[in-house]
């Protein structure tokens, strides 16, 4: 326990600065995960985002602005004793509410996930995680035949995974977004509402913890240090600080 207290006040320190800076937001997910083998599994994951806090102008926060959906299902197997390959392949939904408007325009999404897990000692463990990312319909967009195309960002995240105990574990992390496909009849866009656009969009730098309190129910706190850039990727267009909190459930069924 008090390892665990450590890590909490940890993760409050380092996320000191977020009142001074342009944004303070609010993620939380709920991932349910049914284990079917010891090699495949299933996951439903919804989500919501909440902005509290924006330097400079403060009316325009945006309170709730934001919910996804993940489904699909997950493959992973190990290799040798230190490596472990994972495949997932998820739908992924994205809805973008609008509180000035009323509008709650969506996005539907396709991703494809392979990852390898390195365990470099009884303590470490060090992950390397792609995601292409395929958006295929808009529904922002003014016209039908618009609304409906093809952008793709990869998303690679490096995470390196400490043991503090049987219970907890340390957890830092770097991700990059990189477009790689506009779609060639829209505009493209760097927030996520929309088709993406190709280049360099943002980098997010995670600290923070996994707690199981049994081996079925795990918690992760982290704090998210995000960067977004313009369209050409050289001039910073928003630091967002966020606190992320994810909820684990296994469930085996078998």
């Amino acid at each position: 326990m008090k390892k665990f207290l450590a890590a909490v006040l940890l993760c409050l320190a380092v996320s000191g600065p977020l009142f001074a800076v342009d944004t303070g937001r609010m993620w939380e997910n709920l991932n349910i995960t049914v284990l079917l083998s010891p090699e495949l599994s299933f996951t439903v994951m919804p989500g919501h985002r909440w902005e509290f806090a924006r330097e400079g102008n403060p009316g325009a926060t945006k309170d709730s602005y934001f919910t996804e959906m993940f489904i699909g299902p997950n493959y992973a197997i190990k290799l040798d004793p230190t490596l472990k390959l994972k495949f997932s392949l998820w739908y992924y939904y994205m809805g973008f509410p609008a509180k000035a408007t009323g509008a709650y325009p969506f996005s539907h999404n396709i991703e494809v996930i392979p990852a390898i897990d390195w365990k470099v000692s009884d303590k470490l463990t060090v992950s390397d995680r792609l995601i292409f990312h395929n958006t295929f319909f808009y529904s922002g967009e003014l016209t039908d035949a618009k609304q409906n195309g093809l952008s793709t960002m990869i998303r690679e995240m490096v995470t390196f995974t400490y043991n503090l105990d049987p219970k907890l574990n340390l957890i830092l992390g770097d991700e990059l977004f990189i477009g790689i496909m506009e779609d060639s009849e829209t505009k493209p866009s760097s927030s996520g509402a929309g088709f993406y656009k190709n280049g360099f969009n943002s980098n997010r730098l995670y600290i923070g913890f996994s707690y199981a309190i049994d081996p079925t129910l795990i918690i992760i706190p982290q704090y998210v240090y995000e960067t977004t850039y313009d369209n050409f990727g050289a001039i910073v267009t928003g630091n967002n600080h966020n606190f992320y909190l994810t909820v684990t459930y296994l469930f085996k069924a078998f």
